[in-house]
Parts: C-alpha cells; structure tokens; sequence
C-alpha cells in the first residue's frame, strides 16, 4: 500500500527543463547563458536545482563541456516530449485567443468530389493546424444538420426550405443511368424509357434525414433497393440487381471498361451549393473554407 507520506513530489519548473535542453544543443553552459541571455552562474544555478529535486546528476562535469549522464539522456527526452507539448499547448491558447473554432463541422454529400474535399483539407490543414474537423456523411439531410446545429457548412445538394439557410450556387454533378452490361435494360443501348426502368429495380441511396424520407429520381418507388454508400450502389449494380444513377466521377472507369453501361442519352443533372446557417457567424476557419469552395474552387471543380 502507498501512503502520500512516501511520494516526493517535484516542484521543478519548465524553465529548468528550458534550460536542460539549451544547454544540451548549444554545447555548454556559456553558450546556453549567451542564448538565453542570461547570466552564467543564472544557468548554472537552475541546473543545480533541478539535480536537487531530481536526486541525480543530469550532468558529468568531469570533462571539459558538460556531458548527461545516463540518467540525465533518459530525463532528457521525456523532458524534449513535454517541451513540445508545451508549445503546441501555447499555440493552441494562442490560436484559440484569436476567435479560431477548436472544431469545424463539415456537411458533405456523398456524390461530392473527393479528391476536392482532400485538396481542401490539406491547404486548411495548413492554416489552422489546431482545428478538429469532423466531416458528417449526407444524403440529402445537409439542411437538417445545419439548422439542428450539427454541422457549421454544408456541401452538396441544399434543400432550403425554410429559407434561413445562405447558399452559394458551386458546380453541377451529372448523374449517369447505368446498369450491368449483362442486364436486361442493356438491351436497350441507352434508348430505355421511364416506363422501361420502372419494370426493374432501381439502387438508390437512402437518405440520411431523421425528419423525412426525402428521395431524388426514382422512378417507381415501389420498385426499389435502397443502399447508405455509392460503394455498395456500385456493386450491385455491376452484380446486375438493378439499375440506378451514378456520379459521373465515380463510374467512368467502369464504363470504359464496360462492366457498366449507360441507359439514357442525357445525364440527370445535380447542382451542388456550399451552405450555412444564416443565423450563425462563421468564425475564421469556417470563412476559411467557405471562401475556398465559394472563390476559389468555384470553377475549377466544374
């Protein structure tokens, strides 16, 4: 059993473990007192403390610069690793002084570009290294995220349907009707009718809305099959269970090499927005982002 009567409790400071480590990369005392600006016997002592409070010598002062000791390599760097998380720590109160968010929320349709949203996030990264992002996966539900305060923007499709969201209009999303090469609606060569969809399965995705059942271009919705991912949709589409639309971006190499087939002659057509709640400010890095995809992508993702 351990009584508190047994425990020493250290009282060295992270100006000590500062100088510990000033010393080590300068090379010697003088050279850390010329870097800190401060006065030899000023080093000196604060080493001298820090031995005390430790109960060991961190260094051998038998040659002519100072060398660590065994145990003074092995404090050292548990003493570098709590040096660094002091100044992330410092930065991050820093950051955060600023009015920077400690997390951003993102509202992201599946059929939203991935490789855009990554380029996104490594130049955000970039900027606002402290800030968490937490990317929340939609379909058709990014206007109920906002105005439920679960996301800070949103990118896709936007319903507004009661108009207290701001809407940036970004770039459209075709939308390809596709089947296995092997299906029946194959047959058709892209010339298949609404009325000749509507015979066969359609894979659509489900929404992710709590307060509706919200759905987009079926067909015959007694007719059916309902997926929550474009992986799973591809796969049983490419099995041959049914036909169904798909993001251009994600299936043109299925179709060049022909394990899916086109059933219409136009595309289905999405337009995409960046949102927000019109109510809520957007600190730093949420502008950060919606400046971005608002200013910058704007036509480059079309």
């Amino acid at each position: 059993m351990i009584y508190f009567s047994d425990i020493v409790f250290l009282s060295m400071t992270l100006d000590q473990l500062q100088v510990l480590q000033t010393i080590v990369k300068s090379g010697s005392f003088r050279a850390a007192s010329q870097e800190l600006h401060r006065a030899q016997s000023a080093v000196s002592y604060a080493i001298r403390s820090l031995e005390d409070e430790l109960g060991f010598k961190v260094f051998s002062r038998d040659q002519y610069r100072p060398q660590l000791t065994p145990q003074g390599r092995a404090f050292l760097k548990k003493a570098d690793e709590l040096i660094f998380q002091f100044d992330e720590l410092e930065e991050t109160a820093e950051f955060l002084k600023r009015g920077h968010e400690p997390i951003i929320r993102l509202s992201v349709s599946a059929l939203w570009p991935l490789p855009n949203l990554v380029s996104a996030l490594k130049e955000f990264n970039s900027h606002f290294p402290q800030t968490e992002v937490k990317i929340l996966h939609d379909i058709l539900s990014n206007d109920e995220q906002l105005l439920t305060d679960q996301a800070d923007l949103a990118l896709g499709v936007v319903y507004n349907d009661s108009s207290l969201l701001v809407t940036e209009e970004l770039f459209p999303v075709s939308m390809i009707s596709v089947c296995a090469a092997r299906h029946p609606l194959a047959k058709l060569k892209g010339k298949a009718t609404d009325e000749e969809l509507g015979k066969y399965p359609q894979i659509i995705m489900s929404t992710t809305a709590k307060s509706s059942s919200r759905s987009a271009g079926i067909i015959n919705p007694n007719n059916v099959i309902s997926v929550q991912d474009y992986l799973t949709k591809n796969a049983f589409l490419e099995a041959g269970l049914g036909w169904g639309r798909m993001p251009e971006q994600l299936i043109k190499e299925e179709i060049k090499q022909k394990k899916l087939v086109t059933l219409a002659q136009k595309p289905y057509v999405v337009q995409t927005h960046i949102a927000r709640h019109s109510q809520r400010e957007l600190g730093p890095c949420g502008k950060f982002l919606w400046n971005y995809f608002s200013h910058r992508q704007k036509k480059k993702l079309t």
